[in-house]
């Protein structure tokens, strides 16, 4: 038997996304596709645009045969701390044998080239790093410029998002000494920050679209189903402008000393955020005022659901230590009883379908009960948030761990 790993968000399911899970099942014609897929929040520190149990039935109806959830606090890191949840789930099941991404070079084996310079991190990089830093260039860029030097040019490459994800997932692959071979397919359609619509755009361009009210024809069918159901039942469309009042308040409530205490809030990140909130009308405007060379806008999003859920370093730090410390399943197909089995009695943390079941079976692995505890209060949580902002809700706080996970006959 043979099983495919593949790590998604699908925010939403596009025709970019069916294109990689078609060429993934072709490359390594599976019997069984199991998907790691971030929840509610996603890695560029946004909400996701419709729910987690929606975009898992897209997944579903797309061919995925099972469907884990992220854990949050992974979900909403940079590459690494991303990568390193993700993959440790897909490890953890021990039952997956091939990894695919995407990835806008092709080139398995320059990006084995630069993960394993990651890897290794001899003390040549690390100087070289060091160095690239001072000059007050952003980590990613400093880390490319560093790895470039010692690979003659060879990481520009590391410009693009998936390939980062993707030297990432193999850094995080060789640090597990996993047996998961890693394959890589051309991403086609637009860049992953294209806003233009086109035949195959961008989930950043299709999200801009769906905020201005216009019609995507380019979607998977199923896709554009499931998402005006979604919106015409009050559960969306969710954007990231939506928590900038909660963000601003939570600023100032913080002020600069309870900022510091949270992940991510150094090099006086803090200052500036507290006089962004001060004086920024909206999220834009905040953005423009936090930005320096060293911070994307990427990095600003996350280190606002850093401040808003205040995360601490320590919970990041052991989180990343240890993995995650459970599997927790969002939908199956009908046909994936057996795989499903086997997962739950080969993985090495345990399989969650429902909260009921979640202290036992905890108990029964060995796995870090207090950072499993952490960890589902953290996704209960973000849940809840997120929630906050569908039309239709009674219950925001209703657990989400107590909702049908999907099933396709």
């Amino acid at each position: 038997m043979k099983v495919l790993g593949i790590i998604v968000e699908y925010n939403p399911f596009h025709a970019g996304h069916l294109y990689h899970l078609r060429s993934a099942t072709d490359l390594v014609k599976p019997d069984f596709t199991i998907a790691v897929m971030s929840g509610d929040f996603v890695q560029r520190g946004e909400p996701a645009i419709v729910e987690k149990f929606a975009r898992a039935e897209m997944a579903l109806r797309a061919g995925v045969d099972v469907v884990f959830e992220l854990p949050a606090i992974y979900a909403i890191q940079d590459a690494s701390g991303f990568a390193k949840g993700a993959i440790g789930m897909i490890n953890a099941t021990n039952v997956v044998d091939d990894l695919v991404f995407g990835s806008e070079s092709n080139d398995i084996e320059n990006i084995e080239k630069i993960a394993s310079l990651i890897f290794e991190e001899s003390e040549e990089f690390k100087i070289e790093l060091k160095e690239k830093l001072k000059t007050g260039l952003s980590f990613p860029n400093a880390r490319r410029l560093a790895i470039s030097k010692m690979l003659d040019e060879k990481a520009e490459e590391m410009r693009y998002s998936n390939n980062i994800l993707g030297i990432e997932y193999i850094v995080a692959l060789k640090k597990l000494r996993s047996k998961i071979k890693p394959h890589i397919i051309k991403r086609i359609g637009s860049n992953y920050n294209d806003e233009n619509i086109n035949s195959i755009p961008s989930a950043t361009a299709i999200r801009k679209a769906i905020s201005k009210g216009e019609k995507i024809e380019s979607l998977p069918y199923f896709s554009a189903e499931i998402l005006q159901r979604e919106f015409a039942n009050g559960k969306g469309p969710v954007f990231f402008d939506d928590f900038f009042d909660l963000l601003r308040a939570k600023i100032i409530l913080l002020r600069r000393e309870g900022l510091e205490k949270i992940y991510g809030f150094n090099e006086g990140l803090s200052e500036r955020f507290f006089k962004a909130a001060c004086y920024a009308k909206d999220s834009k405007s905040f953005l423009k005022i936090v930005k320096t060379k060293r911070f994307t806008f990427t990095r600003i999003k996350r280190r606002m659901m850093y401040g808003i859920f205040e995360i601490d370093r320590e919970f990041i730090s052991r989180s990343n230590e240890s993995g995650p410390q459970y599997l927790r399943l969002l939908g199956f197909r009908k046909n994936s009883s057996h795989i499903l089995r086997l997962i739950s009695d080969r993985s090495s943390i345990p399989l969650i379908s429902n909260l009921s079941e979640f202290k036992s079976a905890i108990q029964n692995r060995n796995v870090d009960i207090a950072l499993a505890q952490e960890q589902l209060n953290f996704d209960l949580k973000t849940s809840n948030l997120y929630r906050l902002r569908f039309k239709s809700m009674d219950n925001i706080c209703k657990d989400a761990f107590r909702k049908p996970i999907i099933y396709e006959g």
